[in-house]
C-alpha cells in the first residue's frame, strides 16, 4: 500500500472512532494504535477544518453535540481531566463548587476547578484552576469530581454559600446521598483536608445520619479553629 493510501486509511478510521466517540475530550495518544504521528495529525487537522472537532489546545480537541448554533462549548473539566489523566483530583471550587450543589445562585464567568497537581498550561480562558497540591488524600483515595467539588464547598461555606445555614445542611446531606459520592472515600481522604474542612465535613455527616462516618473524621487540634469553622452553621 502507498503512504497516500496508507494515509487515507488512517484519516477514515481516525474519523469513525470520532464521530463514534459521542461528546467528548480526544487527545493524539487516543489514537496512537492506528498509525503514524504525522497521519494523525493530518487526520484531527482535517476534522478540525471539517468542523468536526474543535482544537483546544496543542494535542487536545473536543467533540461536542450538533445544534442549530454549531457545535456544544468546550466543557473546561472535561479539557482538563484530558490533559492530567484519570489519577488526578478534579472537582469544582468557590462559586462553581457551591453553585453545583445548589448552594448559591452565583453564576461564574470562569469555572473554576480545583487540582491535586500543578496546572496545565494553556487552558480555555473560561476555566481557572487552583491548586490542592497539600490534600493528598483526595489523590491517594482516588475521589471522583462529585467528592472533589462536594469538600470544596465545605472549604467555601464561609464565603461562597448564600442559602441559610439549615438548608445548607439539608443540601449538603443530599450530596453525601448521591450515588456518585462514597462516603468511606470522604472520611478517608478527609485526614488531609484543612481543619475547617473536617469540622464541617464532621458536622454535615452527623446531620445526615452518619455519626459514625463523622466520628472518624479528624477534630480539629486548636478549638477556636473549630469554634470558627462551625460559625457557618448559626449563620
Amino acid at each position: 500500500m502507498s503512504k497516500v493510501a496508507a494515509d487515507r486509511s488512517i484519516s477514515r478510521k481516525v474519523t469513525r472512532r470520532v464521530l463514534a466517540g459521542g461528546e467528548r475530550a480526544w487527545s493524539v495518544s487516543d489514537f496512537d494504535d492506528l498509525g503514524t504521528p504525522d497521519a494523525i495529525n493530518s487526520a484531527l487537522r482535517r476534522l478540525v477544518e471539517d468542523k468536526q472537532l474543535r482544537r483546544v489546545r496543542r494535542g487536545v480537541y473536543w467533540r461536542g453535540r450538533e445544534s442549530k448554533f454549531g457545535m456544544t462549548p468546550t466543557p473546561g473539566h472535561a479539557v482538563v481531566r484530558e490533559v492530567l489523566g484519570d489519577h488526578e483530583a478534579i472537582g469544582a471550587a468557590e462559586w462553581s463548587a457551591t453553585n453545583a450543589l445548589g448552594l448559591s445562585t452565583q453564576v461564574p464567568r470562569q469555572l473554576t476547578l480545583a487540582i491535586s497537581t500543578r496546572s496545565p498550561r494553556n487552558l480555555p480562558r473560561d476555566v481557572k484552576v487552583v491548586r490542592r497540591d497539600a490534600r493528598r488524600g483526595r489523590r491517594t483515595s482516588e475521589l471522583n469530581e462529585a467528592e472533589v467539588t462536594l469538600l470544596e464547598a465545605l472549604d467555601a461555606w464561609d464565603r461562597y454559600v448564600e442559602v441559610p445555614a439549615d438548608e445548607a445542611l439539608d443540601r449538603f446531606a443530599r450530596a453525601l446521598r448521591s450515588r456518585e459520592v462514597r462516603i468511606d472515600r470522604i472520611v478517608r481522604a478527609s485526614t488531609t483536608e484543612p481543619p475547617a474542612v473536617r469540622e464541617r465535613l464532621r458536622a454535615v455527616l452527623q446531620h445526615a445520619g452518619h455519626a459514625q462516618a463523622a466520628g472518624r473524621v479528624p477534630r480539629a487540634r486548636d478549638k477556636r479553629t473549630a469554634d470558627k469553622a462551625l460559625r457557618v452553621l448559626v449563620g
